[in-house]
């Protein structure tokens, strides 16, 4: 459909576009963004490490969190915190698993979870415009895989991990993933860099919220959708600077992380518009 200008607001796994914008000509770059897994602890365990006494004192909302940590030129954070919420099931396509996270109105639920994630960029998966698309997959598709297919997930516990041991059995912690799961060495889902930083990661995460490394806290990979792994580059006026007229924006675009970041770079899209189209004084 011909225009003069066009918002281009994709979202972060929109692979299929990708690949239709790079033949077309559309400039594309890799991007980092981040990969790892889904953490899952009692949520009555973070209320008590974030509320101490006051834990369960009617009013107080379920604890939330945020942790990061830098090593060495490399991150690793939690993200999209589910405060009595679940694991969910994000796969966009066949032979691969991607994990979520969400929590319904009333954060009710017996867990808490996040992602904890370690930061990749092209240096870690190649400098070609689709390469970080390709490292997710590899991920995703290994993590079918490993898990036996059918869309179950990979779980390690947090104990077995850190020791690099296979697990046999759950703690008080039970995995919420819906589409099942299967106990397997996190290790032959992510790359040893990825393992080796969250590794690190989780006892100083511990050490801020008390029980945060506990042996038996759940782990399930794997986490791959962060952000996007593809910049559709754009100008200092917004618009591409390979098709006239075209916005690329939010998420899909590389230049939000998330719904509210998302929702500002579309107001910047339609300030754009309205500044190129202004009625002369």
């Amino acid at each position: 459909m011909p225009c003069q200008t066009a918002v281009l607001a994709i979202g972060h796994s929109a692979r299929d576009s990708f690949s239709i914008l790079l033949e077309q000509g559309v400039f594309l770059e890799p991007k980092p963004f981040s990969v790892g897994v889904r953490a899952e602890h009692l949520q009555e365990e973070i209320d008590r490490a974030l509320y101490g006494k006051y834990a369960g004192t009617p009013g107080l909302p379920p604890g939330e969190y945020t942790l990061s940590h830098r090593e060495n030129g490399r991150g690793c954070y939690s993200f999209c915190m589910c405060p009595g919420g679940q694991v969910v099931a994000a796969a966009s396509e066949q032979g691969g698993v991607v994990t979520n996270g969400m929590s319904y109105h009333a954060r009710a639920g017996r867990n808490a979870n996040a992602a904890l994630c370690v930061s990749v960029g092209p240096e870690d998966y190649g400098s070609g415009p689709l390469d970080g698309v390709a490292f997710q997959r590899r991920l995703e598709r290994e993590a079918f895989a490993l898990a036996g297919g059918g869309f179950a997930a990979p779980v390690q516990l947090a104990g077995d991990f850190l020791a690099n041991r296979q697990t046999t059995a759950l703690g008080r912690v039970t995995p919420t993933y819906p589409r099942g799961w299967q106990f397997c060495k996190l290790d032959e889902a992510l790359p040893p860099f990825v393992c080796e930083m969250l590794r690190r990661a989780l006892p100083r995460f511990g050490a801020k919220i008390r029980g945060y490394d506990a042996p038996d806290a759940v782990l399930t990979g794997v986490e791959t959708r962060t952000s996007s792994p593809v910049r559709i580059t754009r100008g200092e006026d917004l618009f591409s600077t390979t098709v006239s007229g075209l916005i690329p924006c939010g998420e899909g675009a590389g230049y939000a992380g998330g719904i509210v970041s998302a929702a500002v770079d579309g107001i910047r899209a339609a300030e754009a518009i309205m500044a190129r189209w202004k009625p002369l004084d």
